[in-house]
């Protein structure tokens, strides 16, 4: 038999199989409200990208961590940073054990506290009754933060289960910071109106709520704040903030001004103070308070305050809204508009904090009555209640202490005060010991690590949030330092027979 005979039959199994399955693509294609239909769609384009997935699905976690993307197949359409890392942890779990060469990076000591926080949440749910699901149809809500949770340290492990090629790291550095662009997608696709709001099955409809909700006298673009911070973040990490003060570059501090601004379009506080502390922090740690940096960073911050003191009301209210806590004049509309959210998150703690007591050994948990929500979110549109009585019942309590110690009790806090202290010391000895050519990524990853955590404490908070930022982070230096770096032993002394070389010259 000839080659060609031998190829002809391949080559109608193989249009035999593809044509009746394009043609049913087509047909469920055309009807896209069935979830079966979508269903099937997504498994068979997930099938097609399965062997790029098998080669890059360590680079698509660092992707996918901070980028603003949800899976619109699953329940709840949760985080696609959180379903990358998962898939990629079973993957190299089954490498693992198929290849015992391929190990995942050894770092114990924050292993533990990992562990010992997912421990303290099952415990958590099984003794507060079960995990609940909005979009399960259940009454009991709360099992996308019990999700965020579990997807934080599932991608710890991902992000660890292998090294950071040395030659792919400014790549990967690139990707897990600069994917946070796209969360201005979901303003821009509201901004062009109902043909494109489609997109917002891939990108996050939150991100454009406030620009939905928004008067026409202030704009809020969330999209925007969140894209430009990730920008922010990128070139301090690149660049450090010697590189951004560098006058002879003067066009990277006139990007970095631009990006600041823009970050305030998002009319939050959070942005500019996150922005202030990440300096401050990375002043101290770059050491330039003692030299002429200082008096340039004085100079800088003198001449921005002459301008907002003279100029202030004169920029966009959602601008004025985000520098509305500093000792200038803004429009009372912004002013006020700040202080409103601020006096109920006062008023909301002072109610809360005498919770801590009832809930300090065995957490409250995440789940909580969707009825009760519904009907008390309807009561405070019709003036019945306080902004703040949905918020009780939901748990988010716009405190990182308070939405950690009542859900999870004084051990829940114990495990992330733990976790804590064994990142700051890998991310301290991975700074000091770590590849010279790494330094100004590694200290930026050690000041990013700070900021969050006295942002967490001090000013917002949502743990099951920011747990997947404190995980990401040491997650990402772990890997890309090959685990946590230690100093090299000194050498030992040279001997000379059974004596040390200078009890040998002694003699």
């Amino acid at each position: 038999m000839s080659s060609s005979d031998s190829v002809l039959p391949r080559t109608l199994l193989i249009f035999g199989m593809c044509v009746p399955l394009a043609l049913l693509l087509g047909y469920l294609l055309a009807t896209p409200t069935d979830t079966t239909s979508v269903l099937f769609v997504g498994a068979v384009f997930l099938s097609l990208l399965l062997p790029i997935f098998l080669l890059w699905h360590h680079l698509m976690v660092a992707f996918c961590w901070n980028a603003a993307l949800v899976v619109f197949l699953l329940p709840g359409q949760p985080s696609l940073g959180v379903v990358v890392a998962a898939a990629s942890f079973f993957l190299a779990f089954i490498n693992h054990i198929m290849r015992r060469d391929r190990r995942f990076l050894s770092a114990p000591s924050l292993t533990r506290p990992l562990l010992f926080v997912a421990v303290i949440v099952i415990i958590t749910i099984t003794l507060t009754g079960g995990i609940g699901g909005r979009a399960l149809g259940t009454e009991a809500w709360g099992a996308k933060r019990y999700l965020g949770l579990f997807g934080a340290v599932v991608g710890y492990f991902a992000l660890t289960s292998q090294r950071i090629p040395r030659h792919q790291a400014n790549l990967f550095t690139a990707l897990f910071f600069l994917s946070g662009i796209t969360a201005i997608l979901s303003d821009l696709a509201y901004a062009a109106g109902p043909s494109f709001y489609f997109l917002f099955a891939v990108f996050p409809s939150e991100m454009a709520y406030l620009q939905a909700v928004s008067q026409s006298s202030m704009v809020r673009i969330t999209g925007m704040a969140f894209a430009a911070g990730s920008v922010i973040y990128y070139m301090l990490l690149r660049f450090g903030l010697r590189g951004v003060l560098d006058l002879s570059k003067i066009w990277r501090l006139v990007i970095f001004t631009l990006l600041v601004g823009s970050s305030m379009f998002g009319g939050y506080r959070s942005s500019v103070i996150l922005i202030l502390i990440l300096t401050l922090t990375l002043f101290f740690l770059e050491g330039l308070y003692r030299q002429y940096y200082l008096i340039f960073l004085v100079g800088f911050v003198l001449l921005t305050g002459v301008f907002l003191w003279g100029f202030a009301d004169r920029l966009p209210l959602s601008v004025q809204r985000s520098i509305s806590f500093l000792p200038i004049d803004v429009n009372p509309v912004a002013k006020n508009d700040a202080l409103g959210s601020l006096e109920w998150r006062l008023d909301m703690w002072k109610i809360v904090v005498k919770d801590v007591p009832q809930y300090l050994f065995l957490g409250k948990g995440y789940t909580f009555s969707g009825t009760d929500f519904f009907l008390t979110e309807e009561a405070v549109k019709r003036g019945m209640y306080q902004a703040y009585e949905s918020t009780l019942i939901s748990g988010n309590y716009h405190s990182g202490f308070l939405t950690l110690i009542i859900p999870f009790g004084i051990f829940g806090t114990l495990g992330f005060v733990w976790f804590c202290w064994a990142a700051l010391k890998a991310l301290m000895r991975n700074y000091q010991y770590g590849d010279p050519e790494l330094q100004t990524t590694n200290r930026f990853l050690l000041g990013y690590f700070i900021t969050r955590l006295i942002f967490f404490l001090v000013f917002y908070g949502q743990f099951d949030m920011d747990f997947m930022i404190f995980t990401g982070i040491v997650g990402f230096s772990v890997s890309l330092n090959g685990g946590i770096c230690q100093p090299e032993p000194a050498p030992a002394p040279m001997t000379y027979g059974v004596r040390s070389l200078p009890q040998a010259q002694a003699a």
